[in-house]
């Protein structure tokens, strides 16, 4: 069932970027720009997106020629720059994939303390195999 649920939530990810004509790992970038309280570097967007430099370039330079996101000068340093989300196209997507983050939370406020603190155990089983 777990895996069920995480499948679900990838092919909903994997739809709503296909239908803006992006990838899986556009989408997360768009998703890491608007949750990223600090400007954002292409060297941490590549962090992020666990990417080599070049593929992370390769990305940015797609994302903006269809509109997503900016280069800008960066504020702290003269040389270099950040990335930024444009509102106006990079919202709609942004605004279709909380429809699932929505839907997870409603779910979620309806299990109980104890159901809630069993979920938790069983992911912190699985991470530690993973680290």
């Amino acid at each position: 069932m777990f895996k069920r649920v995480v499948q679900e939530a990838l092919n909903f990810d994997r739809d709503l970027a296909s239908e803006y004509g992006l990838a899986l790992t556009d989408l997360m970038c768009l998703i890491f720009l608007e949750a990223s309280t600090e400007p954002v570097s292409a060297k941490m967007l590549a962090e992020h997106v666990t990417l080599s430099t070049g593929a992370t370039t390769a990305l940015i330079d797609r994302l903006e020629r269809e509109g997503f996101i900016e280069r800008r000068p960066n504020p702290n340093d003269r040389r270099g720059v950040i990335i930024a989300l444009v509102p106006e196209r990079a919202g709609r997507v942004l605004d279709d994939q909380r429809a699932l983050s929505l839907r997870l939370r409603a779910a979620y406020d309806e299990l109980s303390v104890q159901d809630v603190d069993g979920m938790m155990r069983f992911m912190h089983r699985l991470l530690e195999g993973n680290e």
